[in-house]
């Protein structure tokens, strides 16, 4: 009688065991599907929306000012535009469960000055075609809905003054809509 209990607690602790292993490893995969959803996208007005600890879940470096702008294929593709600062900075095209699709940094574009198309394929031709924008750079994506995520140097008071002045000025509009 002992002998049965005692097998039923061992393989009741070996089930709970390997379920809490599996959950501890299978965490960190899905965590990435709520780091931003706390962005508020809907006041965006084509600025880009500030992303610090307030409104995201991600583990961001603090080095760097953060900033995200929404892309969806019912509105065509958006068009990043404006001065970046002289210090390092990237663009990264997110998919809506938070993987990364593309990225672009400043030593991908020549000057500082961004002119960024992005969006599907076929809408990007087209787009670059109806409004004459051929020499513009762009960034193609496999999915329809998505996000950008840009992140600016601001490592020094000096970098992060540089670096809110370039965020204000940057727009982030449907291409469309230009």
């Amino acid at each position: 009688m002992i002998d049965t209990g005692l097998r039923w607690f061992a393989a009741t602790l070996c089930i709970a065991g390997l379920t809490h292993i599996a959950a501890i490893l299978l965490a960190p995969s899905h965590s990435r599907d709520m780091a931003f959803t706390g962005v508020d996208f809907s006041k965006t007005d084509g600025t880009l929306v500030l992303v610090d600890n307030r409104n995201t879940s991600a583990d961001l470096d603090p080095a760097f000012l953060n900033a995200v702008c929404r892309f969806d294929d019912e509105t065509g593709p958006v068009r990043l535009t404006g001065t970046m600062p002289g210090r390092y900075w990237s663009v990264a095209a997110m998919s809506e469960d938070g993987r990364i699709l593309s990225t672009l940094s400043r030593e991908d574009l020549r000057g500082t000055d961004m002119d960024l198309l992005v969006g599907r394929t076929a809408t990007l031709d087209a787009v670059r075609q109806s409004a004459g924008l051929e020499s513009i750079e762009t960034m193609s994506l496999p999915v329809d809905r998505g996000f950008l995520l840009l992140r600016l140097f601001a490592g020094s008071l000096d970098d992060r003054g540089r670096a809110e002045e370039a965020l204000k000025d940057l727009r982030c509009r449907p291409a469309l809509s230009e």
